[in-house]
């Protein structure tokens, strides 16, 4: 960051290269024009940062959302283009912002408008996030917003924290549920191959714990590995065995999934599971979880049969999935979708409940 845009931010002259922000008044228009009451406000993604809860955003909101220009979480608006913006959202006739996400730069347009729209806020992380000090800040200035009434309410995708941040904060919370989402594709599964095919995807984050699924999946001698992960165990007489696979598009990589025997999603933190662990469920693939979530609590058989306690012991993770590739995939696959069907019920009953006054 150069001198020259140190003086400019320090008296309110940001500079970015121009973003003309027509698009962004025009879809406020549109999503109002179709009688929604109620606007969803997110990040665009830069590559994989912001990409989950941009994903999640459409996902509880689909026909209601616009994404503002970001890049790596830092919105590409000047502070006249965010009045702008603010005004179009209040002048078009909405009962409800709900801001995706509070990053730091979302906190000029959250100001702009809490004193004039109901705004509620959508948390999407785990307070484990809050050992980076910003996080932290940022965390407590949005507790700080919701006691003081220009957040009216919080909703958590993380299970436990709506009770626990309305218990010591006696603020207004509720969770959230995402909907489960899979390919249209009704065909039973068929085993077409004697190679098993196991995906193993996320960002390349600590958090994701790609290192020991590949690791527990090599132990496995007919495993062929699909992931996002570069490592370097192709160089060690592995390489035949991993497919690596670049950035895709969201739609794209809800099929891929969906064509393995079994996915892997053994992270340390998710705010209910992770996308790659509920809309593989939704496919009818089976995937691995860590105890970190409570997605699988209508069925305790699945809970004990998916999740693995020792999720950074690979050898242990080799033992869950010779265990899951044993079974009748095709008559589990059945049993995963009607599963995804009552978790789609308490999307809907959750959504409704963060949306009510």
């Amino acid at each position: 960051m150069g001198i020259a845009y140190r003086f400019k931010k320090m008296f309110g002259k940001e500079t970015f290269n121009h973003i003309d922000i027509t698009y962004l008044i025009e879809s406020i228009k549109l999503i109002a024009s179709n009688d929604h009451k109620v606007l969803a406000i997110c990040l665009e993604n830069t590559g994989s940062s912001f990409l989950g809860v941009k994903n999640a955003t459409l996902n509880l909101f689909p026909n209601n959302t616009i994404f503002l220009p970001a890049y790596y979480g830092n919105i590409t608006l000047t502070a006249k283009q965010f009045i702008e913006l603010s005004d179009a959202i209040v002048n078009n006739g909405f009962k409800q912002v709900i801001i995706s996400s509070l990053p730091i730069s979302m906190n000029k347009l959250l100001d702009l408008l809490a004193d004039r729209i109901c705004v509620k806020v959508i948390f999407h992380g785990a307070l484990s996030e809050l050992a980076n000090e910003k996080n932290e800040t940022q965390f407590f200035n949005m507790i700080d917003l919701a006691q003081k009434g220009k957040i009216k309410k919080i909703g958590f995708v993380k299970s436990g924290l709506e009770n626990w941040a309305n218990s010591i904060f006696s603020i207004s919370t509720c969770q959230l549920q995402l909907k489960p989402i899979a390919t249209t594709s009704e065909s039973p599964y068929v085993k077409t191959s004697e190679k098993i095919n196991v995906g193993i995807f996320g960002n390349t984050s600590f958090n994701k714990n790609l290192y020991n699924q590949i690791a527990g999946a090599l132990a496995i001698e007919n495993v062929i590995i699909h992931t996002s992960l570069t490592t370097k165990f192709s160089e060690f007489g592995f390489d035949d065995r991993i497919i690596e696979y670049p950035f895709m598009d969201h739609l794209t990589f809800i099929q891929l999934i969906s064509e393995m025997d079994i996915n892997l999603h053994l992270s340390f933190s998710e705010g209910m599971g992770g996308q790659v662990f509920t809309e593989s469920l939704a496919a009818g693939v089976p995937c691995l979880t860590s105890y970190n979530n409570e997605y699988l609590k209508h069925d305790n058989e699945l809970l004990k049969l998916l999740t693995v306690e020792q999720y950074e012991n690979p050898w242990q993770i080799s033992k869950a999935i010779e265990q899951i590739i044993s079974l009748d995939l095709s008559f589990l696959g059945r049993r995963l979708k009607d599963y995804s069907l009552i978790i789609e019920k308490e999307h809907e009953k959750l959504l409704e409940s963060f949306l009510s006054n």
